[in-house]
């Protein structure tokens, strides 16, 4: 200690504003650049992500929910087959981004989107959901690095009834 006090004594009074700016200013500056900054950027970034998996969480649940109360209605809805669900794409303008649309033995249909803007989607499941004679079976979505695109795929099974 005393020899820093020592070398603190000989350097000019400028030269020791000059260390004193670099300890208080400088180092701290260096620190909240490179260690601090780039954590808080990488937290709100998974924050963020938590935020749109639970909106996303929270939409299909509430779909699923409304498949079940449509089940329980009156009578199930005969499938429109393959041909009924591509010209519902064609209508909603989503016939150009099926990457994948075809049958299954047991009259499922399997529906794949390479990319898709996801409220368009969401959307035409929406208007498609309460009487194409469908359920969802399988429903895998995921996100691209573009806002609001995603990969889609669906396995749809003909309605049973409960």
């Amino acid at each position: 200690m005393v020899r820093m006090i020592d070398m603190l004594l000989r350097l000019s009074p400028r030269e020791r504003r000059l260390l004193g700016l670099l300890t208080l200013v400088v180092i701290p500056a260096l620190l909240w650049l490179w260690l601090i900054a780039p954590l808080l950027e990488s937290r709100a970034a998974l924050l963020r992500q938590t935020a749109e998996a639970q909106a996303l969480q929270l939409w299909v649940a509430d779909r699923a929910a409304d498949q079940q109360q449509l089940g329980q209605g009156a009578g199930l809805t005969p499938p429109i087959g393959i041909s009924g669900l591509e010209q519902s794409l064609v209508a909603a303008q989503l016939r150009p981004q099926v990457t994948r649309l075809g049958g299954q033995v047991d009259g499922g249909i399997e529906l794949g989107f390479e990319t898709v803007e996801f409220a368009a989607l969401a959307s035409w499941l929406s208007r498609m959901d309460p009487g194409w004679g469908y359920d969802i079976a399988t429903l895998r979505l995921q996100r691209h690095e573009d806002p609001g695109l995603v990969s889609a795929e669906l396995t749809l099974l003909p309605q049973q009834a409960p």
